[in-house]
């Protein structure tokens, strides 16, 4: 056969996802002709979908040396920079392609992935929206913007694009893997379980999808399945992060913490903590004596987590270290104020000198401790508490009610509840409730139902410092009433009374079954007792609060 012959025959395996059989075709065009460019391409295309990144790099350059303006070559060099997450380069290379062929149908979509990469998912929709007016049939293009929609949190309008994507190309895994995250955001666990195994069907080796499905189990409280689940993934990825620190919050989530604080070290690799600064010190271990040591501890990110470990910074000082603590910098006043105050600098900063250090997530692994309980340990100004009481007054019994978080993690969807749950507490008689909530769900309050009455405080932490007011106004009040919401931490650290009202299978944090928290022991916890549904939960309060109201009086 001639070279030509070979890569015709090479074509035809590829169109029929044959990948080895391809490449060996390719390969022997080049042996045939060393400089062929397609089969040069080819080959490189192969390389970038069996995941050989550095080899399709090195075929795809060889490739544009010999024609830079090549839309295909460009388009398909785009897409080896988003599977290697190199998203700017990847959405220059594709406007590059654009450049010579704007309606060049691929080139929008690798756009609007790159694009999606970089966090700006309404502008990858148009690039999607774009592709697709000049290649309707394009299921890539219809999976690529069912994603841009799951960012944007308009998750019917997801799952129509990927039922589209699966309607034209069934065995699609990721399309049913798209859908399975978008149905668990709307907490339709049992449908997205059934995506997720779609998927699995006829591709068995997608580690990330065996990972989602243990989410989606754990949330329905199928725990041995969802630990099956996250092994698999493991086993499948070990490297991968996120699969190790899902098998970590489970067992967390069972009280199980010899095994769960070492295997959220994980968490170290993951975008959401990871702290990436380099330090010549060493990590404390735990094994090392640090008593008259300097350990500097930091967290990235986590309102609510900075509060709750707070408290293991303390116990590390009071093991004998000079602990400095460096957070997210709208907490520093907050916690400049605490009744035991450890040192804390910003989250940009760090010592002059420092023997050790370790991220405050692993504090407890290092200590050898569990879930501590520690009464009232932070305060707010006195001077602010002062000003908020002379606004609110001190009549009547004053509830503080935050109502919904952010819900922007895989599996953290659901633990909002509706301000208009709180109606039949709100109407008790001599019940106050008074707004904690800012940003997302403040909205609420413009569309109560008949008859409820909610204070609200436009200028509530209106400064650069986090919570400064919220912890004021709590401690003027009789309790607090939250979803899990870093509030929630902030009346158990100031030592207020809390209810917080939790989904069915919560955050690890407050594990499962029980009505006490050791972390905070003036909180009660209430429980849906199945998913979506809150009315017990406030049915519960409701009655609490009455005994509550006819024992003050």
């Amino acid at each position: 056969m001639t070279a030509e012959q070979l890569f015709e025959a090479a074509l035809d395996a590829h169109r029929r996802g044959d990948l080895s059989e391809a490449g060996r075709f390719y390969r022997r065009v080049l042996s045939l002709a060393p400089g062929h460019i397609g089969a040069l391409h080819m080959l490189g295309v192969i390389s970038a979908q069996q995941h050989r990144y550095g080899e399709a790099h090195d075929l795809l350059s060889q490739v544009l040396q010999q024609t830079p303006r090549d839309p295909l070559a460009l388009n398909n060099f785009a897409n080896l920079l988003v599977a290697q997450g190199r998203q700017a380069d990847a959405l220059a290379m594709a406007e590059q392609a654009l450049g010579i062929a704007p309606d060049y149908a691929d080139a929008w979509t690798s756009r609007g992935n790159a694009l999606l990469g970089l966090e700006r998912p309404e502008e990858s929709l148009a690039s999607y929206d774009r592709a697709l007016a000049l290649q309707p049939g394009s299921f890539l293009t219809l999976k690529g913007r069912g994603d841009a929609l799951l960012a944007l949190r308009r998750y019917d309008a997801a799952i129509a694009n990927y039922d589209r994507a699966i309607a034209l190309q069934p065995g699609f895994a990721e399309a049913h893997k798209g859908r399975g995250d978008a149905l668990q955001r709307q907490c339709r666990y049992e449908e997205a379980v059934a995506a997720y195994d779609r998927a699995l069907a006829g591709n068995p080796g997608l580690g990330g999808v065996w990972n989602n499905r243990g989410v989606a189990l754990q949330n329905l409280r199928r725990l041995e399945a969802a630990e099956e689940s996250f092994g698999r993934a493991v086993a499948l990825e070990p490297s991968q992060a996120g699969s190790r620190v899902n098998q970590a919050l489970l067992c967390l989530l069972q009280e199980d913490f010899s095994r769960g604080w070492p295997a959220l070290e994980w968490a170290q690799e993951t975008p959401q903590w990871r702290d990436g600064r380099p330090y010549r010190q060493p990590v404390w271990r735990g094994t090392e004596d640090i008593a008259g040591k300097t350990l500097f501890v930091y967290l990235r990110k986590g309102l609510g987590d900075a509060i709750q470990f707070y408290r293991y910074a303390l116990l590390a000082q009071e093991r004998g270290a000079q602990v400095i603590l460096s957070l997210n910098d709208p907490l520093l006043p907050l916690l400049r104020n605490a009744l035991r105050p450890v040192p804390v600098i910003g989250l940009d900063e760090e010592p002059a000198a420092f023997d050790f250090h370790i991220s405050l997530m692993s504090l407890p692994r290092a200590l050898g401790l569990g879930a501590v309980s520690m009464d009232r340990y932070l305060a707010a100004e006195p001077a602010r508490v002062k000003a908020w009481r002379a606004r609110i007054g001190d009549h009547g019994y004053r509830i503080g009610v935050a109502w919904q978080g952010d819900a922007a993690v895989l599996g953290a969807e659901g633990k909002a509840f509706p301000l208009a749950a709180l109606q039949g507490i709100a109407r008790l008689p001599g019940v106050r409730l008074i707004s904690l909530q800012k940003n997302a769900g403040a909205e609420q309050l413009q569309t109560l139902p008949e008859g409820m009455t909610v204070e609200a405080f436009d200028d509530l932490d209106s400064g650069p410092g986090a919570f400064l007011d919220s912890a004021a106004i709590m401690e003027t009040l009789d309790l607090v009433i939250s979803s899990d919401t870093a509030a929630a931490h902030l009346a158990g650290a100031l030592g207020v009374p809390a209810w917080i009202a939790l989904k069915y299978v919560p955050e690890w944090r407050w594990f499962l079954d029980r009505v006490d928290t050791p972390w905070y022991p003036h909180a009660r916890l209430f429980r849906q007792p199945s998913i979506g549904v809150w009315e017990p939960v406030f049915q519960a309060m409701t009655t609490e609060l009455q005994l509550t109201l006819a024992r003050d009086r």
